[in-house]
């Protein structure tokens, strides 16, 4: 998954980003990188950058992943457990990694308890007639997504669009460039989306 939208990590009710700009300026210092370095390599400016290093700005998910991938982290790593979970196989409510990208109007929960597994699995809720503002695609693997709630519109590769209600799953090859909106203007859109291997 994956320009001008914004992802906050939060806890409970925090909407600000709690960590991740300090967690991306110590990943760029650490490897002895300048921000045009960065810039340059993933095509998110080195202004826009020094903001959301410096937790002045919001990111939105594509440029996210596009940092992600460049540093070779996992998003799972960034956001920080809400509360310590006491086991790795099972992830309560309070212990899901939770991320709001609120220019989008999607909130994204991790449903694993890390991204060292063969899959990875998100809940995704989208507010009414929510997209994402772009395409999304991996270097490998597969996608699966199932609708719990409300009508997802699916673009696969820009082919025209594919509309799945509630009960309706789509598997497709994760290199494909794909893209998720909620197809209702009036009720939310849940899904599940399971990636395989974790993209990041």
């Amino acid at each position: 998954m994956s320009n001008s939208n914004t992802i906050t990590s939060r806890t409970k009710r925090s909407t600000t980003p709690q960590g991740l700009g300090r967690s991306l300026r110590a990943l760029r210092k650490e490897r002895g990188l300048s921000l045009q370095d960065v810039a340059n390599e993933t095509n998110v400016s080195a202004s826009f950058l020094s903001l959301v290093e410096n937790e002045r700005s919001d990111i939105t998910i594509g440029r996210l992943v596009r940092l992600c991938e460049f540093y070779g982290v996992t998003l799972a790593e960034l956001v920080p457990v809400p509360v310590k979970a006491e086991e790795t196989e099972v992830v309560h409510v309070g212990e899901r990694r939770f991320l709001r990208s609120p220019a989008e109007g999607i909130d994204i929960y991790m449903l694993a308890p890390d991204t060292d597994r063969e899959m990875m699995p998100m809940l995704l809720e989208f507010e009414p007639a929510a997209e994402l503002a772009e395409y999304g695609r991996h270097h490998e693997g597969e996608e699966w997504v199932y609708v719990l709630e409300g009508r997802l519109c699916l673009s696969l590769d820009g082919s025209t669009p594919r509309y799945l209600e509630a009960g309706d799953s789509a598997y497709y090859s994760a290199e494909r460039q794909h893209r998720f909106s909620n197809a209702d203007r009036r009720r939310r859109l849940r899904l599940v989306c399971v990636n395989t291997p974790p993209v990041f």
